[in-house]
């Protein structure tokens, strides 16, 4: 059940008005100290005070529920955060019946009778099984949609698999590759049999990558390599990448097939010919892949739906947790993917 703003509103009220009618009637008031006490000014003062204690206890707890996703590690924290809420309510409760007290001149000030500080407790277990029930509520509200947005990134993680197979394994790409072939085995047969061997390589890379969610950067470049030779091939040698990573990153992961699908966007919206050459710029930044083209449009423009890089959006968040970056300028494309351990 989600709660609206009313609801709370209502439900902290209703709690600011219990406390008010039992601070005002524990002890016995002057006339004067009663006709101030039971003005509307002080009641709603005390509801304005529990209003705005109730929303800080509802931010902190929506507050909490984020860290503790981002971070399991805070359940300590956590921990001592709700105690210091619970003894927050206590000292507002206090503070009202202090308040009361000066209000009314009664003295001491700071000391109640046992029947004082019954009450005071009476209304503090009140408010906290109230609290509490809101605060269960909440959590069991954040964590269902938790697992409603889990289960919809797996839909769609498994989706954007089942594309990116479709993309390499489509009979356009396909045609083309025998195409090149048959022509490199009239014209340049020892080409042929090295066109043969990438052109496995990557059928044996998207085959291999349907039951893993995860690969190392080194495989991702490796079978890079082979997806564009099959291309220097057909366009006639005018696309390359220069990829500047370091060894010591070779073992960071990304979702497979990420490189294969910005590499397509390149060649397919892009002019690539010997008199326009395309370099793709592969390095990595702050713990992202940065994978930039420059921008040379066709004249005849292709249709695109976005869906490829939608797919790859969704998939770097369900596995990583970050967001894709992606940079549209006039002269530059460029495609941040997160990167993990």
């Amino acid at each position: 059940m989600k709660w609206s703003t009313v609801t709370y509103s209502l439900l902290f009220s209703g709690l600011g008005l219990f406390s008010y009618f039992l601070i005002v009637n524990y002890t016995d008031f002057s006339p004067q100290a009663a006709e101030l006490l039971y003005s509307w000014g002080a009641c709603l003062f005390t509801l304005v005070a529990f209003n705005l204690m109730g929303y800080f206890t509802l931010w902190m707890s929506g507050w909490v529920n984020r860290q503790y996703v981002i971070n399991a590690s805070w359940k300590r924290k956590i921990g001592m955060l709700y105690v210091a809420v619970i003894f927050l309510f206590l000292a507002l409760n206090y503070g009202l019946f202090v308040t009361a007290k000066i209000l009314a001149d009664v003295e001491p000030v700071f000391n109640f009778s046992r029947s004082g500080w019954n009450l005071l407790i009476v209304v503090w277990l009140t408010e906290m099984v109230v609290i509490g029930l809101l605060l269960s509520n909440r959590t069991m509200q954040a964590n269902w949609l938790l697992q409603q947005e889990a289960a919809k990134l797996q839909m769609e993680n498994a989706r954007a698999k089942y594309v990116a197979l479709q993309n390499q394994l489509n009979p356009h790409f396909l045609f083309n590759s025998l195409n090149t072939l048959i022509a490199e085995i009239k014209y340049n047969p020892d080409n042929a049999m090295l066109f043969t061997r990438n052109l496995s390589s990557v059928y044996r890379y998207v085959l291999q990558c349907q039951g893993r969610n995860l690969v190392s950067l080194k495989e991702e470049l490796d079978f890079m390599n082979s997806y564009l030779f099959l291309h220097k091939v057909r366009l006639g040698d005018c696309i390359d990448c220069d990829c500047r990573i370091p060894s010591g990153y070779m073992d960071r992961q990304i979702p497979p097939l990420t490189l294969q699908l910005l590499a397509e966007n390149v060649i397919k919206h892009n002019t690539i010919s010997s008199g326009k050459p395309m370099t793709i710029h592969i390095e990595v930044d702050n713990e992202y892949l940065i994978v930039s083209n420059p921008v040379s449009p066709k004249k005849k423009k292709d249709i695109s739906s976005g869906i490829g890089l939608k797919n790859l959006a969704n998939r770097c968040r369900l596995m990583t947790d970050r967001d894709m970056l992606v940079q549209k300028e006039k002269f530059v494309f460029t495609v941040k993917i997160p990167i993990i351990q």
